[in-house]
């Protein structure tokens, strides 16, 4: 039988052939490691749009935490109320967390410098609205019946930033 290229050892005495296979699979071992390592490398790089989706919207539209692997902690006394700072991440984004944000229970944004229209952003808004997933309330997207409590997202654009936010309500279905 042979899993990835690689024959698995028989227990028949063969002792010669099962030392072959050994080598064979030790020695492809580090080429899968390099590849894996790679793939999660260009996984992690992208737009401030995908940092949001990745490690802010899939999680709270999933009802979980923000993930923050992989971005170091600005240090805490940089700190303003409940607000916590990761990153920059590769591409200088930032990954800001606010346990009391002024409207909702929680929140997860990503800050990008500079003024970026993401056509990924705008393309998703537009199916949410289309699809009646969410629907709009002002500046935000409110997520409609489909999970409890709801999520808010907006995007918010000036010359110098571009954030990214998803806000977790107190509001039920």
């Amino acid at each position: 039988m042979r899993i990835l290229a690689c024959r698995m050892t028989e227990v028949s005495g063969r002792n010669r052939d099962a030392q072959g296979v050994h080598r064979l699979c030790t020695g492809c071992a580090p080429f899968w490691c390099i590849a894996v390592i790679l793939s999660a490398g260009t996984a992690q790089a992208g737009t401030a749009w995908d940092m949001f989706v990745a490690r802010c919207l899939d999680p709270f539209e999933h009802q979980g935490v923000a993930i923050t692997d992989g971005l170091p902690a600005q240090p805490v006394d940089q700190m303003h109320r409940a607000r916590r700072v990761f990153g920059p991440s590769r591409d200088g984004h930032l990954l800001v967390l606010d346990a009391a944000p002024s409207v909702g229970e929680r929140s997860c944004g990503v800050e990008a410098v500079g003024q970026h229209v993401s056509p990924a952003a705008t393309a998703w808004r537009a199916a949410q609205v289309v699809s009646a997933r969410y629907v709009v309330d002002g500046a935000w997207l409110v997520s409609n019946e489909w999970i409890e409590p709801r999520v808010m997202v907006r995007q918010e654009m000036s010359a110098a930033r571009t954030v990214y936010a998803v806000v977790e309500t107190d509001l039920e279905s």
